[in-house]
């Protein structure tokens, strides 16, 4: 299948599994048309010639300099592969037709199984019975295989090369740690690592490089465009606020809601794509972030909402510690009941781990906060976004066991 890009043909290559990825190939087609008088015949011919190869010695610089950075190779066993230019600048030689594949942590695992979850080979973690409910019955016998996320969090790597993914996709920040993860990973696993800037406003680029490997570019281009809107409508309603109209917002971590990130952070970016303005004044901390805070300060900053990170193992109720503590009662989030409980299933809407719900994450904090400038239903803007990416179709009693502390009670 062939199709153009840049003004050059893309050719899709197949070998062995369901779907190809895209392959670069330049060609050119010329017509001449004939000169029907003999005199002229002979000088004709000559100068079409001359035009021909000075067409096509431009279309070759063009190409060269517009195609995408993939080149086809072959393995040893005979097998098509290509050679792409991962978003860290690296040279990564995979399948030409990937079967199956691998996250190396949540972030990539999720939106891989929003793409094509019949090539993903395990989660990461095997999903709670809460998560459960919200994965069709087919993709919840996928078992967890741990892998190089969070705290010193390690891969099964005996039973990830057992299943035998053909690729490994690490969706993060694009910095020296990640590259030299991907290094390490791929030397212990010896299967090719690909790395993918996970970066909130760059989802849409994300969705369409993974589709590209995985041969997945029609869903993986509606997805995009799905997210490139949402990002768009955000950034634009945002530009409409004003200082004054921001408002303030404590993000409640922890067993007892007192560990936040700060304005900056992986962690936080829904709060800040919308214009939230984030109170925590602590310092900025990579990776896993969660920095410590005390009751005190958090009484100080007084913020006017309060959101709650998602408990889906059932462990702790911060929501209710904050919501009926007398400790907490003072804030004005609390005593104006705008203390929210992030949802989560099968993944999180805002963090822990941050990934694809963000873009859904997006349009609810939006309309918590701004209700005029995100002025839609959104409980059925959820029922679209499950059924788009998470392939499951909500029930009532789901979706209100799913919002139970996420919208305004009055």
């Amino acid at each position: 299948m062939a199709a153009k890009k840049n003004g050059c043909t893309i050719q899709a290559h197949r070998s062995r599994g369901p779907r190809t990825s895209s392959v670069v190939q330049s060609t050119l087609q010329s017509g001449v048309q004939s000169v029907t008088q003999s005199a002229a015949r002979s000088t004709a011919v000559f100068l079409v010639l001359i035009l021909v190869s000075a067409l096509l010695s431009l279309s070759a610089v063009a190409c060269g300099a517009k195609q995408d950075p993939v080149d086809t190779t072959s393995t040893s066993g005979g097998e098509e592969a290509v050679t792409i230019t991962d978003h860290a600048g690296r040279q990564v030689t995979v399948p030409a037709r990937v079967g199956r594949v691998f996250g190396s942590g949540p972030t990539a695992t999720n939106l891989i199984y929003t793409l094509a979850p019949e090539l993903l080979i395990g989660w990461n973690i095997t999903p709670t019975e809460q998560e459960q409910e919200y994965i069709p019955a087919e993709h919840r016998t996928m078992v967890g295989l741990g892998g190089w996320f969070g705290k010193n969090t390690t891969g099964n790597v005996e039973e990830i090369i057992k299943l035998a993914p053909d690729v490994v996709i690490s969706l993060g920040d694009v910095d020296e740690a990640t590259v030299s993860d991907a290094e390490r990973i791929q030397g212990l696993l010896g299967v090719p690592v690909v790395v993918v800037d996970s970066t909130l406003a760059k989802t849409g680029d994300a969705y369409r490089f993974i589709g590209q490997i995985l041969g997945e570019q029609e869903q993986a281009e509606e997805l995009a465009v799905y997210s490139d809107e949402v990002l768009r409508q955000a950034r634009d309603n945002t530009a409409e606020l004003t200082e004054a109209d921001r408002i303030s917002v404590y993000y409640a971590e922890g067993g007892k809601g007192l560990h936040t990130d700060p304005e900056g952070s992986n962690h936080t970016e829904v709060f800040s794509l919308v214009g939230a303005r984030n109170v925590a004044n602590v310092e900025l901390q990579q990776g896993y972030g969660m920095s410590p805070v005390s009751l005190e300060q958090v009484i100080a900053w007084n913020p006017q909402v309060i959101f709650v990170a998602s408990d889906p193992a059932g462990e702790t109720n911060v929501h209710e510690q904050i919501t009926t503590g007398a400790d907490w009662a003072t804030i004005q989030a609390v005593k104006d009941d705008r203390v929210y409980e992030i949802p989560h299933g099968p993944f999180d809407w805002v963090d822990r781990p941050y990934s694809i719900g963000r873009i859904l994450g997006i349009p609810w904090v939006g309309n918590l906060l701004y209700p005029e400038l995100y002025d839609f239903d959104i409980q059925a803007k959820v029922k679209e976004f499950y059924e788009l990416f998470y392939h499951f179709d909500l029930s009532d009693k789901q979706m209100q066991e799913l919002m139970k502390h996420a919208v305004p009670t009055n």
